[in-house]
């Protein structure tokens, strides 16, 4: 009966992912909504370059996937 009652460890664990997953990608949107609201329809000089190069933002965007899972992946370890 007692295996099955998860331990206070692993609910931290989980919490601890659940708000890593939830919480970085509600920070960047904020943070790009702010930028953007500052902005307001004229974007920095180094975001117009690469909005020219749109080939440019799906590889980086692709990268950043493969990294990130890679990074996760040897922390698990």
């Amino acid at each position: 009966m007692l295996d099955t009652v998860p331990s206070v460890q692993g609910g931290r664990a989980m919490l601890r992912e659940l708000l890593l997953a939830i919480g970085i990608p509600l920070a960047l949107l904020l943070l790009a909504v702010l930028a953007l609201e500052r902005w307001g329809n004229q974007l920095p000089p180094w975001l117009q370059r690469i909005n020219h190069r749109r080939s440019l933002i799906w590889n980086i965007g692709i990268g950043m996937i493969i990294v990130l899972s890679l990074l996760r992946w040897l922390l698990q370890r």
